[in-house]
């Protein structure tokens, strides 16, 4: 390493979080840190982010390494708002306590330089379970989409309104016979005390492609809260056009500019 290397690590800051149960794990957690995600790690998913999983005290954990911020952001994430990786952590605190579940929570860590954001992670341990995607072609799906709808029943009760509620960011682990566990991932966009109903409803949007299960859904959710089935339908129909109607549009845009 450089001197001049060397005197750009020295700048940098460290701000480490760990949950109390997993202080054991500061060592790695400070090595993660410092010196990047080992050589070798498994990837579990690349793309804005890069998800890798570890195997350490013979389990398996999660570690997610955000996407480095742009240069507005990496001020905003250190002067205005809290980091992802912060809000994951929080967020996922704030979900346990009010009674939902999520990967048991272990750290997460920043790196700065004076009052830019350079990085950030969170860390998790690892739910081995099944999302929600292509849930049409699974065992018991009118088992687990009920028990889903019930999930959004009780997020709409508590007035959490989750923004990336999509299919791969909702894992269930059980049977029809035991009932199903939801767990909630990918948690850093959510507000908590939301009044707004339309902001609420808005979670039908992104859960399925298709408008017949997305009605599916709906219907279900109609038996849990009570409320007339084709006003419920017709309110998850409606957001899940506009959701749709804004991703061809999007993909339009990105052909247009590529042109």
């Amino acid at each position: 390493m450089s001197s001049g290397e060397t005197k750009l690590k020295a700048m940098l800051k460290y701000n480490i979080h760990i949950s109390s149960r997993y202080e054991h794990m500061r060592p790695l957690i400070q090595s993660i840190v410092k010196n990047g995600v080992p050589e070798g790690t498994e990837i579990i998913y690349k793309g804005r982010n890069t998800v890798y999983r570890m195997t350490t005290d013979n389990r398996p954990i999660i570690i997610k390494s955000f996407k480095l911020p742009g240069f507005i952001n990496s001020y905003v994430y250190t002067n205005l708002r809290k980091s992802k990786a912060e809000r994951s952590y929080l967020n996922s605190k704030k979900l346990q306590q009010l009674g939902f579940r999520t990967p048991a929570i272990i750290a997460y860590a920043e790196v700065k330089r004076g009052r830019k954001l350079l990085q950030s992670y969170y860390i998790s341990e690892e739910i081995v379970g099944e999302n929600m995607r292509d849930w049409e072609n699974k065992t018991n799906t009118d088992h687990v989409l009920h028990g889903l709808a019930q999930e959004m029943f009780k997020l709409y009760q508590a007035r959490i309104w989750h923004k990336d509620f999509s299919p791969g960011n909702v894992l269930y682990i059980g049977s029809p016979e035991s009932g199903y566990k939801y767990y909630y991932i990918d948690v850093n966009r959510m507000a908590f005390n939301v009044n707004s109903r339309k902001k609420l409803m808005s979670m039908f949007r992104s859960m399925h492609d298709s408008f017949d299960e997305t009605a599916r859904l709906a219907r279900h959710y109609a038996q849990v809260s009570g409320e007339p089935e084709n006003k419920i339908v017709a309110e998850a129909l409606k957001y899940h056009k506009r959701y749709m109607d804004s991703r061809i549009m999007r993909h339009r845009l990105k052909r247009i500019f590529k042109l």
